[in-house]
């Protein structure tokens, strides 16, 4: 990302947040207590120095291939709700999002660092491809979105279900974990610590890792990094 967050009179600030800070990244909307980014308090944006460095403005990218994806904001006070075209998630507002305007096509940043193709041991004679379909999940049977992982025997499997870490909305494991809500405010925070989560564990799955650095070189090591820190 430029360092003008793409307007030249507002520059982001190399800053150090406390160990009690409450801000979150805006890109990949984990925690940024205790550790150093950037952030521009006019417009009230605050970022990884990780994110920051390794996601672009513009990206081309396998799931909208027809056009360039750019790097845009959620306005803080969107009508309606916006939604993350890949793994169907709610986009919160004041957060970044890749979308192409030609095609209303959005999806979170850390989705765009899902590889297309993986390869499970659950399966090994095949490797599973990401695509959009439809049917059930060949693993859990539960519905699937329309983006997700097919082997050329169709069998079909969750994002979630493929790397072996339940993805987001498929169960209620942090509500075990005592993040019960009390009010509507509260269940969205924990809707949004859920979603954070579960595609933060599915990137650090080691066969995910191994796929993600494999196709970026190795740029998206320091964007994991930050994600095994923060969620280990």
């Amino acid at each position: 990302m430029a360092s003008d967050h793409f307007d030249p009179l507002h520059q982001l600030v190399k800053t150090r947040y406390g160990d009690e800070a409450g801000h979150h990244c805006d890109i990949c909307l984990s925690k940024l207590a205790g550790d150093v980014g950037h952030s521009c308090r006019a417009c009230n944006i605050d970022l990884h120095d990780a994110c920051s460095g390794y996601f672009k403005e513009t990206i081309s990218f396998f799931a909208h291939p027809w056009h360039t994806l750019k790097l845009s904001r959620i306005p803080s006070a969107a009508v309606g709700r916006w939604w993350c075209d890949l793994c169907m998630e709610e986009l919160p507002p004041g957060s970044f999002v890749y979308r192409c305007a030609l095609c209303n096509f959005d999806v979170h940043p850390l989705c765009t660092m899902l590889p297309q193709t993986i390869h499970i041991p659950q399966h090994p004679e095949h490797d599973f491809r990401m695509v959009p379909s439809s049917g059930n999940c060949s693993m859990c049977d539960k519905s699937l979105p329309v983006w997700h992982y097919v082997c050329p025997c169709s069998a079909r499997l969750h994002i979630g279900c493929a790397s072996g870490v339940a993805s987001p909305g498929q169960d209620d494991d942090d509500a075990a974990d005592g993040e019960v809500a009390q009010t509507t405010s509260s269940a969205v925070t924990v809707s949004k610590h859920r979603r954070r989560k579960a595609i933060a564990k599915i990137l650090l799955k080691t066969s995910i890792r191994i796929a993600i650095n494999a196709a970026t070189g190795g740029t998206a090591s320091p964007v994991l990094d930050v994600l095994a820190t923060v969620f280990s």
